[in-house]
Parts: structure tokens; C-alpha cells; sequence
């Protein structure tokens, strides 16, 4: 409701157990409460490897191996033990993404136009719920910003392609 992320790090108890999340220090409300947890635990207390072990609502349970670089103090991934999960492509997102590009980085327009433009086959408000529901994915996997405005001449949609390295 707010956008707000709350992280809270808790120590686990010495005593091992076959569930790891079991090992949280306190009562199971902790991890009932949580939407997630994450247990980092080192093979030894001077090494350089970890095990994260990560359970919870709204994603896989997974084991994932790191290495702390001793040089940068930064733990690194070496590995994971089950293949993180992605997304399904999404043909309408990789559409805009191929007309949407560093030589063409805006369009503006009614969700009309831009039906016309993508030549998707679709009605505008159906585009624009879709969009609107996937603004966050398309900026993320593909660095192009989507803002949908009602004027006083109707709804206007923009496309901004943003100049990311990491894209």
C-alpha cells in the first residue's frame, strides 16, 4: 500500500535443526510475520564461503552458494542450486522494446496511435491496462518509461527510451 520495504536482520540459535528457518532465534511468529527469509550461514567462522537460503511467499525457495571476495570485502555469486526464476517474455513489451530504441527514443500519442504504431492487435484500453500493469517491467528489462496523462484533448501516452548502461 505504501511502497515501503522493511528489513529486519536477526541472529539464528547455535543449535542445528534440518530446517534451516527453524534455526531463527525466538519463536516461529518471526518467519510467520515475514514475507520472506533469508539465512546466510558460513561453513566456518574465518571462511570466505556461505550458503544464502532464501523461503518465502512470493518467491522459490532456493540455496544459493557465494564466495566474500577478501579483496572488496563483497560477497560474490558462485553459484545457485536451482535456476532463479524469470519471467515469460512478453511479445507486447518486446514490440516497443524493438521500435522504442537509442535512434528512436520517444513516441507520444492517443493509446489509439500507439495501437497503430505497434500494429498490435488489441484495443487501446486493453493496451494501456496492460501497459500500466507492466510500466515497472518494461523500464526494468528494457530502460523505456511509460507515462499515460488524460488532457483536456483525451489521454496521451509516452514512451521515453533512457539512456542505462545496465540495459
Amino acid at each position: 500500500r505504501y511502497g515501503i520495504c522493511l528489513l529486519l536482520v536477526h541472529h539464528t540459535r547455535k543449535q542445528n535443526s534440518d530446517d534451516k528457518f527453524d534455526m531463527i532465534s525466538g519463536t516461529n511468529g518471526l518467519l510467520g510475520a515475514a514475507d520472506g527469509g533469508f539465512i546466510l550461514r558460513k561453513e566456518k567462522r574465518t571462511s570466505n564461503s556461505a550458503t544464502l537460503e532464501v523461503s518465502g511467499r512470493d518467491q522459490p525457495d532456493q540455496k544459493i552458494y557465494l564466495n566474500r571476495n577478501p579483496e572488496t570485502l563483497v560477497w560474490e555469486l558462485e553459484r545457485t542450486e536451482t535456476e532463479l526464476w524469470k519471467l515469460p517474455p512478453e511479445p507486447l513489451l518486446e514490440n516497443i522494446a524493438g521500435k522504442i530504441t537509442n535512434e528512436n527514443p520517444e513516441w507520444y500519442g492517443s493509446p489509439t496511435e500507439l495501437v497503430e504504431f505497434l500494429g498490435a492487435d488489441m484495443k487501446a484500453n486493453a493496451l494501456t491496462m496492460k501497459l500500466n500493469i507492466n510500466a515497472g517491467r518494461l523500464f526494468n528489462e528494457y530502460g523505456i518509461s511509460y507515462q499515460n496523462k488524460r488532457c483536456h484533448d483525451g489521454r496521451k501516452v509516452s514512451l521515453t527510451y533512457e539512456q542505462r548502461d545496465d540495459v
